[in-house]
């Protein structure tokens, strides 16, 4: 039996929510678009295939259009914190989806996470956490703040040619973990490799640990 897609609902569809709308439509998930702009409406409906303009402070209003049956809901209201809550609080008193919200500042952040919010952006605070820890660690892919600060990194082998994973004891030396390695000339990523794996220089390794143990890596 085919595995169901997720069925996600956006409420405010701005720069931010019609950005996440286009991108989950490509992926091939069901998208539901929801707000108060005829503007807005009219342009997120050509590229979604549903589109209301509707009242998103009303507990009713949302339940009418099924909000409660979503697996996500994503909120994007950014016209003030107080109305951000109220949609936050009437999609949690439907019962249904996870909820993510994109908070305006570390305030706004702090009472959703106190609400429960099952995740939480502030889009340029996380930018910009991320872009600098992109500069000091170069081949950087994300970082998990949730998490203690876990970093996916990528790394180019040369120091290591002909060492096994076994050898470099990354785990116990640094607490790092090699997720996949991508052999020199090649395009696609052994995941999960086996610990006797011999590294060639060129190699590429995505690893995972903590951002802070990554600088004392030396591949």
């Amino acid at each position: 039996m085919p595995e169901k897609k997720l069925e996600i609902g956006i409420i405010g569809l701005g720069k931010f929510g019609l950005r996440m709308a286009a991108t989950l439509v490509s992926l091939g998930y069901t998208v539901v678009g929801v707000d108060m702009s005829e503007a807005r409406v009219q342009l997120a409906e050509e590229m979604l295939d549903t589109v209301y303009k509707a009242d998103a402070t009303n507990i009713s209003v949302l339940r009418s259009l099924h909000m409660q049956d979503m697996d996500w809901v994503v909120i994007s209201v950014g016209e003030s914190v107080e109305q951000s809550l109220n949609v936050t609080l009437n999609v949690q008193e439907l019962g249904g989806p996870r909820i993510l919200v994109k908070a305006s500042n570390e305030e706004h952040r702090k009472i959703l996470r106190r609400l429960g919010v099952d995740r939480v952006l502030v889009p340029e605070t996380d930018a910009a956490i991320m872009a600098a820890h992109q500069l000091v660690h170069p081949g950087m892919l994300d970082l998990i703040p949730k998490y203690g600060g876990i970093a996916i990194q990528e790394l180019r082998v040369d120091q290591w040619d002909g060492k096994t994973l076994v050898d470099l004891n990354l785990m116990q030396r640094f607490n790092v973990m090699v997720m996949g390695i991508r052999p020199a000339g090649e395009r696609a990523f052994i995941f999960v490799p086996p610990a006797r794996t011999v590294l060639r220089s060129g190699d590429t390794l995505v690893v995972a640990g903590r951002a802070d143990a990554m600088h004392e890596l030396r591949p």
